[in-house]
């Protein structure tokens, strides 16, 4: 009886460890399972100098149980951040959901169809969140393929203690600065030409004053010559008086400002990120400097061309859409563009704008006209192409002295290059363009 007792009672002892061990391994299961749900969203971004990106993701995903974002951090450079997609793309494994691009490379990769429009979620009311300049920016063939994140307008800094007002042409401007050269400044004129972007906005800005800026999104590309022939006149007579020397086009936005800030230039075109240095106490320019909108077409309307920006586009390949929409409103939500303007950047929410704010930055209270009113370059399909052809006119004209005619000529035949050549588009063809990376100054291509 004894014996029968004991061996009843390792029985039930082996089915009691039965049962545990098979609900520990159910559990494991379970926990195995769960973690298999958790979707992981790929986000290929080029590297900012704040590391705002960075911050946004971790916070995206302490707050996010059933989906972890995956932040690719690619270079500031356009070369080589396209370089790196495309290794993405044919590696087939982390195939970004979402991609951050700047405004010049949507057309092209919306042309090749590796983006995909975004029209089902853009109310009306969505749309004018956002300033209609860059808006426009993320439209091609009438669709929308971005959602702006951040964006900047080049500006005018000028010396206020030499010069009375800013000048309301590009004439006016290189009169004066010809006659602060002869007081022994440096510089008339200096601007970031090191990179191409730069140069690009700066010579689309001489380009808009005159209205010569073409669609470039239009299939067949044209130049109203006699405006093109006027703008590029002031350009050269600008050389010519040695207002713009070849220094400026091995300069980058930092070291712009710092040779406009040693007292070396009378006026210097630059990004937004300049202002809120020069009021610092501790600049050798405190209360010495003004920012003002670049010559305009007309002294009325501060349609001043050229804003540039950022923007969030969804992969056409992403299988997680609802996942990756999630993702993109998070990152243009008040909150995180507060922290956006925060990191030095200038947000995309027209909402968080205001003059007191732009009063701390040193900015002038026509910063939100110009992003409204503004056009971002828009080089259209063969991005690359038209950046090149632009900042390589630039360069003749600065640094080798190119007449107008060698300049309309190369401008001209530059563009029917890029149409001759241009390939039909194939489904998943990979881009081949570009850009910057912030405008805050900081580790990237443009000096933004």
């Amino acid at each position: 009886m004894k014996i029968k007792r004991i061996t009843k009672i390792a029985v039930a002892l082996l089915i009691i460890m039965a049962i545990l061990l098979a609900g520990c391994d159910s559990i494991g299961k379970k926990n195995s399972d769960e973690q298999e749900v958790k979707k992981k969203l790929y986000f290929y971004y080029p590297r900012d100098g704040s590391h705002i990106i960075k911050r946004c993701i971790i916070e995206y995903n302490k707050l996010h149980e059933n989906v972890e974002v995956i932040g690719l951090e690619g270079s500031g450079k356009r070369t080589a951040f396209n370089e790196k997609l495309n290794e993405l793309r044919e590696a087939g494994e982390t195939v970004p959901d979402i991609i951050m691009i700047h405004d010049t490379w949507l057309a092209e990769m919306a042309s090749k169809e590796i983006l995909r429009p975004l029209d089902g979620g853009m109310t009306e009311n969505k749309k004018n969140e956002f300033f209609k300049g860059m808006y426009d920016a993320m439209i091609w063939k009438g669709k929308t393929y971005g959602l702006p994140i951040w964006q900047d307008v080049p500006l005018l800094y000028y010396r206020k203690d030499l010069i009375d007002s800013p000048p309301d042409s590009w004439d006016e401007l290189s009169q004066t600065a010809k006659k602060l050269l002869k007081s022994g400044i440096e510089y008339g004129l200096i601007f970031p030409g090191e990179t191409q972007e730069s140069a690009s906005a700066f010579l689309g800005g001489i380009w808009t004053f005159y209205n010569a800026y073409p669609d470039f999104e239009a299939e067949d590309i044209k130049f109203n010559e006699q405006a093109l022939s006027s703008a590029l006149g002031d350009l050269k007579n600008m050389v010519k008086n040695g207002v713009i020397t070849p220094d400026t086009l091995s300069m980058n936005a930092e070291d712009c400002r710092m040779a406009f800030e040693g007292g070396n230039a009378a006026f210097m075109w630059n990004w937004s990120y300049a202002a809120r240095l020069f009021i610092n106490e501790e600049s050798p320019l405190f209360g010495k400097v003004g920012v003002a909108p670049l010559p305009a077409s007309t002294a009325e309307n501060p349609d001043s061309g050229i804003i540039s920006g950022y923007a969030l586009a969804m992969s056409k390949d992403s299988g997680l859409i609802p996942e990756a929409w999630s993702f993109m409103e998070y990152l243009i939500s008040d909150d995180v563009q507060r922290e956006i303007a925060k990191s030095g950047l200038m947000p995309a929410k027209k909402s968080l704008y205001n003059i007191y704010w732009l009063d701390q930055l040193g900015l002038p209270h026509v910063f939100t006209e110009l992003l409204e009113a503004g056009h971002a370059l828009k080089p259209g399909r063969s991005a690359d192409g038209i950046i090149n052809m632009m900042s390589q006119a630039l360069s003749l004209a600065v640094g080798e002295n190119k007449s107008i005619s060698d300049l309309i000529k190369f401008i001209n035949e530059g563009v029917v290059a890029e149409e001759k050549t241009e390939e039909p588009v194939q489904e998943g063809e990979d881009a081949e363009d570009g850009s910057q990376a912030g405008n805050n100054g900081e580790d990237n291509d443009e000096g933004e």
